[in-house]
C-alpha cells in the first residue's frame, strides 16, 4: 500500500511538472496564488497572536513608559514638525542661490517665508540675513481685505521704528525694559500700523506679524515661545536701526519653492 501510495505520488509530480513545463503562463499564475496564501495565512497568524496578547494584557504599557504613550494627533504633530525642521535647515543653505522671478530669495534683511494657510491663519519661516530664526503667524489671504483679519500682500517693504506713543507701545515698556517703539512694516498699499510682535494664534493680530519659537500646525493653528523670540528678534533689529543701517523684509507666498525651483523641499 504504502508504495502504491509512493508511485501515485511521483506520478503526480511527473505530471505537474509536465503541465507547468508545457503552459508555463499556469507557473506565473500558481507562483501568485502561493504567495496570497502565505500571505493570508501570515495575516491570521499576526491576528492570532495579537488576540492572545490582549487576552493575557501582554500588550500593556510598562509603568517606567507611560510617559512615551504619546497621542497619535501629538506624534504626527511631532513628526511634521521635524520634517519642517529639515526642510528650514534646506532653506537656510540655499536662500542665496534661490531665485524667485530673478531675484534672490536672501534679498531682504528679514525674509519670510509662509508655507501654511488653513483659511484662517498663515503660517511662515522667518530668516534674518538668510539664517532661520523663528516660526511666524499671520491672518488668512482674502481677495478682498477684511479689516483687521487679512494679512498684508507679499513683497519688498522697509522696516522701522514708528516713533509714535500709541497704547499698545506703552504697554509693551511697561513689561519690558529694552522697548522703545514697535517695528513697523513701512508703506504696505491700503494697510497701516503693521506690526512684528507677540501672540500665539490669529485672534491676535490685526494683519500683523506674530513672532514665535514654536509651532503648531494641527486643526487650530497656533505658535508658542512668542515673548522669547521677540525679545531676541527686537533687540537685534533695533541694534541695526540704532546704528543707521537700513532694514527691510521680503515676504513670499506659499509657492515660493516652486518658483524658486527648491525642489527638494
Amino acid at each position: 500500500m504504502k508504495r502504491f501510495i509512493g508511485l501515485l505520488t511521483i506520478a503526480l509530480v511527473i505530471v505537474i511538472v509536465l503541465i507547468f513545463v508545457t503552459n508555463p503562463e499556469l507557473l506565473n499564475k500558481a507562483w501568485l496564488y502561493i504567495i496570497g496564501f502565505i500571505g493570508y495565512i501570515v495575516m491570521l497568524g499576526e491576528k492570532g497572536v495579537s488576540a492572545v496578547k490582549k487576552a493575557f494584557g501582554s500588550d500593556k504599557i510598562p509603568p517606567d513608559n507611560l510617559s512615551q504613550n504619546i497621542p497619535k494627533e501629538q506624534a504626527v504633530n511631532e513628526l511634521n514638525l521635524i520634517e519642517l525642521e529639515k526642510k528650514v535647515a534646506d532653506v537656510a543653505t540655499q536662500l542665496n542661490n534661490g531665485q524667485i522671478e530673478g531675484k534672490a530669495l536672501g534679498n531682504g534683511t528679514i525674509t519670510i517665508l509662509r508655507y501654511l494657510d488653513d483659511g484662517e491663519s498663515t503660517l511662515g519661516l522667518l530668516f534674518l540675513r538668510n539664517q532661520f530664526f523663528a516660526y511666524t503667524l499671520e491672518d488668512t489671504f482674502r481677495v478682498e481685505k477684511v479689516h483687521g483679519k487679512t494679512r498684508i500682500p507679499e513683497g519688498f517693504y522697509s522696516v522701522d521704528f514708528l516713533k509714535e506713543q500709541t497704547p499698545k507701545t506703552l504697554t509693551y515698556r511697561n513689561s519690558r525694559p529694552w522697548f522703545d517703539y514697535h517695528l513697523e512694516i513701512k508703506d504696505v498699499p491700503n494697510f497701516s500700523n503693521i506690526y512684528i510682535h507677540v501672540g500665539n494664534t490669529h485672534e491676535d493680530t490685526k494683519g500683523c506679524i506674530l513672532i514665535a519659537d514654536g509651532v503648531n500646525a494641527s486643526t487650530s493653528k497656533s505658535v508658542a515661545m512668542s515673548r522669547q523670540a521677540y525679545e531676541r528678534f527686537y533687540k537685534k533689529i533695533s541694534s541695526l536701526l540704532k546704528s543707521n543701517e537700513k532694514v527691510n523684509i521680503q515676504i513670499y507666498d506659499e509657492d515660493w519653492f516652486e518658483k524658486s525651483k527648491m525642489t527638494t523641499i
